[in-house]
C-alpha cells in the first residue's frame, strides 16, 4: 500500500478515537486507549458509529481510484470529514473531546499534504488544527494536556512551514512549542512526557540551526539528569548518545 494512503488511513482511523502522536507511547497502549475512547464515544453519541462508518465509506470510495490519491482528492475527503465532525461537535456532551479529535486530524493531515507536494494545504491544515487546540487550551487554562496539545501541534505546523520555505515562521512555531514544553515541565517536573517534550523541542531547534550548541547542550543535560532519576525509557536513553554525537561535530 502506498505510504500516503497508509498514512491517510492511519490518520482517520485514530483521529476519530483519540489525539495520538506522542512517539514515546507503545503501540499496545495506543490501541487500548483508542478502544477506550471509541467505547466512550459510542456511549455518548448515538450518531458516533454512523459518523465513523460515513468516514470509512468515503475513504474507501476515494482511495479506490487505481490511479492513486491526489491533493484534490484529499481536499474532498477532508471536506467530508469536516462536515461529519461538525455534526458531532454540535452535540452538547463531550464537545471539547470531539473538537480535540477534529483538531488532531487537521494537524496530522499536514504530513500527507507535504508528501504530495502541496505545502500550502499542509500549512493551512496544520494551522487550522493548531487554532482549534489554542481555543480549547484557552477554555481550560489549568488543563496541562490541553496546553501540551498546542505545543505538539506547533511542532507539526513548523514542519509544514519549513517545507513551504517559510523558515522564519517555522522557527517561531518551534520556539513557541519549546516555551510551552518548558512551562509544563517546570510545573510538573516528575512528568516524563513533559520533560522529554522539552528535549525534543530543543533538538528540533538545533537541527534547524537555531543556536545548535546551546540547544543540544541543554537537551543532553536534561536527559542525563532524567537518566540518573531513572525516568527514561530504554529508547530514550539512546538519545543521549545521538545528541552527544551531534555535539561532537559542532
Amino acid at each position: 500500500m502506498p505510504t500516503v494512503i497508509f498514512a491517510l488511513l492511519t490518520v482517520f482511523a485514530i483521529g476519530v478515537a483519540i489525539y495520538f502522536w506522542r512517539g514515546q507511547q507503545t503501540a499496545v497502549v495506543q490501541l487500548a486507549a483508542a478502544q477506550a475512547r471509541v467505547s466512550r464515544a459510542e456511549q455518548t453519541f448515538e450518531a458516533g458509529n454512523a459518523a465513523i462508518d460515513s468516514i470509512v465509506s468515503n475513504l474507501a470510495s476515494s482511495l479506490g481510484n487505481p490511479g492513486g490519491i491526489q491533493a484534490r482528492d484529499m481536499t474532498a475527503i477532508l471536506a467530508h470529514v469536516e462536515s461529519v465532525i461538525d455534526t458531532l461537535a454540535t452535540e452538547p456532551e463531550s464537545y471539547p473531546e470531539v473538537r480535540r479529535n477534529w483538531a488532531a486530524m487537521y494537524v496530522q493531515l499536514s504530513a500527507p499534504y507535504v508528501a504530495l507536494g502541496d505545502t500550502k494545504l499542509a500549512v493551512a491544515s496544520a494551522r487550522k488544527g493548531t487554532d482549534i487546540f489554542r481555543a480549547l487550551a484557552a477554555a481550560e487554562p489549568n488543563n496541562d494536556e490541553m496546553q501540551s496539545d498546542v505545543g505538539l501541534s506547533l511542532e507539526k505546523l513548523a514542519e509544514a512551514l519549513r517545507a513551504s520555505g517559510e523558515k522564519s515562521g517555522a522557527l517561531a512555531a518551534d520556539r513557541e512549542s519549546l516555551d510551552i514544553a518548558r512551562t509544563l515541565s517546570a510545573k510538573e517536573p516528575g512528568n516524563r512526557q513533559f520533560r522529554t517534550d522539552v528535549v525534543l523541542a530543543l533538538w528540533r531547534l538545533a537541527s534547524a540551526g537555531d543556536d545548535p550548541r546551546a540547544r543540544l547542550t541543554e537537551a543532553l543535560k536534561i536527559l542525563n539528569n532524567m537518566k540518573l532519576a531513572a525516568m527514561l525509557l530504554p529508547a530514550q536513553e539512546m538519545w543521549i548518545e545521538a545528541i552527544a554525537g551531534e555535539l561532537s561535530k559542532l
